[in-house]
């Protein structure tokens, strides 16, 4: 008899998570690779999945965020997304979705996080073959088509595992749109998006970083990763925030905003906060039916940069890793990660409401042998 794995499974909304035992698999398909799990961490869509928040197919395991060791492979002759050579035993991560490379997506608009026959991790059904298709398992089935990256010696499990979405999503946001030496940033948001964004900002030249956000616990912390100013949205109006903005900028107004809240409302502060010439990243407010209102007057005589941006390229999560691990003795990643639970049903269902508290910004699950 072969192998098998566990995973925790998710049945539906109100219905409680479901520990469950799949075999693996004995054939890889050509491109595959067989993950053995070493930690994976609770993101905030997996919460919103769990809640009701969002539609979701279901059996299905949740997570989408891990650093596993490579237990088998299809191809010998592998290598990562930057051409190094994979083998058994490397320490990996990798991209939330596998593409296919030739729609016109992938091939013709760069945008492959857009491919027409696009597969993401914890977003499928998961009680047929291979099964083990999110993080919330033993093993991890990687697909022909996903990005894998080998992992720096010195980079830590917990510093890794978040990477592989609100790390390469603000990595690919700012590649995009540009930070400029000197530039003042506003982040809208200090939850992990926001922490990736002042963190990356600041390293690729910003000379101020302001950041925004309703709990003072978190502008506490966004100040150890390169923020040098805070603003409580709880206690100042809109306007307030605005003449704050044009006061630490000479009246000038920010060069570039970055929204990373969820909150759609926040754009029509955030568009007034900019100078003539501004850019405006979008990356958080992506709910369905969540609006904005612009005055056009504003965008167009302002002479306004405005960029929506979805997950990420490939590429992108390799930015992430080499910007991290240049900068893990400047800021504190490890601490984003936590508190640690078992990888059971119990033991998800804790690191769930945990995160539902704010009792931590990522829970890490993690196999219980």
């Amino acid at each position: 008899m072969g192998k098998s794995g566990k995973a925790v499974f998710f049945l539906g909304v109100g219905e409680p998570l479901e520990d469950r035992e799949y075999p693996l698999p004995d054939e890889l398909e050509s491109g595959a690779i067989l993950v053995k799990t070493k930690i994976a961490t609770v993101c905030g869509s997996d919460m919103h999945s769990w809640n009701g928040r969002r539609p979701f197919p279901t059996p299905s395991i949740l997570g989408h965020e891990g650093v596993g060791i490579v237990e088998k492979m299809s191809d010998r002759d592998a290598n990562d997304a930057l051409g190094k050579r994979l083998s058994v035993g490397d320490r990996i991560t990798w991209t939330i979705m596998a593409t296919c490379g030739d729609c016109i997506f992938c091939q013709d608009y760069v945008l492959p996080q857009k491919c027409l026959n696009l597969f993401k991790y914890g977003h499928s059904i998961s009680d047929v073959p291979p099964y083990f298709l999110g993080t919330f398992g033993e093993y991890v089935y990687l697909k022909p088509g996903t990005g894998i990256f080998k992992l720096p010696e010195s980079m830590p499990d917990e510093t890794a595992s978040p990477l592989m979405c609100a790390a390469a999503t603000v990595a690919g946001g700012l590649n995009r749109i540009g930070v400029n030496s000197g530039d003042t940033v506003v982040i809208q948001g200090a939850g992990m998006l926001g922490l990736y964004a002042a963190a990356f900002a600041k390293a690729s030249g910003a000379s101020q970083v302001i950041i925004v956000d309703i709990l003072d616990t978190r502008l506490e912390m966004a100040m150890r990763f390169g923020v040098d100013r805070t603003l409580n949205a709880e206690k100042l109006n809109c306007d307030e925030q605005v003449e704050a903005v044009r006061k630490m900028t000479e009246g000038k107004g920010a060069d570039l905003l970055i929204e990373v809240t969820g909150f759609a409302k926040v754009v029509e502060t955030g568009i007034k906060m900019l100078r003539i010439g501004g850019r405006y990243l979008l990356q958080g407010a992506i709910y369905p039916n969540d609006t904005f209102t612009l005055l056009s007057h504003d965008v167009i005589t302002k002479c306004l940069t405005l960029l929506g941006r979805h997950n990420y390229e490939p590429r992108h999560l390799g930015m992430a890793i080499n910007l991290v691990d240049q900068n893990q003795e400047r800021f504190p990643f490890f601490e984003l990660a936590g508190p640690r639970y078992p990888m059971s049903a119990e033991g998800v269902t804790k690191a769930m409401k945990s995160l539902e508290r704010g009792e931590g910004i990522r829970p890490i699950v993690e196999p219980c042998s």
